[in-house]
């Protein structure tokens, strides 16, 4: 009897030793498994850092060419608003001197001996400059 239970004894042990053995195997594997989970993860981790850092590059390059963009409109539409003054100013020299013109030959006799003088303030109408601060004056 006690070489059977001897038997039985030496069986489970070696049933032990194998499951022993098998767990090994099996950390092992598991732990290759982990350690090549870990790469793929860092490897994924620097390439979405990669990603971001492009983008928010290319988030600045797109806010810096807006941002010109809108300096470029801006200015765009103060030069406008500028010509469409100056154009204001002129036509209404335009109208002034048109209206002076039609007086002065509406009534030749009050000019009979002044011919140079022009209607405004004894001015010649060849005196037309431009003035700082306006688009055109009388000198």
């Amino acid at each position: 009897m006690s070489n059977d239970l001897l038997k039985q004894l030496e069986a489970k042990i070696n049933e032990a030793i194998e499951t022993i053995e098998f767990s090994r195997m099996e950390i092992t594997d598991l732990k290759e498994k982990n350690d090549e989970l870990e790469n793929r993860y860092e490897d994924w981790e620097q390439r979405l850092s990669s990603l971001i850092e492009k983008f928010e590059q290319l988030e600045d390059v797109e806010a810096v060419e807006v941002d010109a963009e809108v300096a470029t409109s801006i200015q765009k539409d103060e030069e406008s608003e500028e010509v469409v003054a100056e154009n204001a100013e002129a036509v209404e020299a335009e109208e002034v001197l048109a209206v002076e013109t039609e007086d002065a030959e509406e009534d030749p006799e009050e000019f009979e001996g002044d011919e140079i003088e022009g209607a405004t303030f004894g001015t010649s109408t060849d005196s037309y400059t431009e003035a700082p601060g306006s688009s055109q004056h009388y000198a």
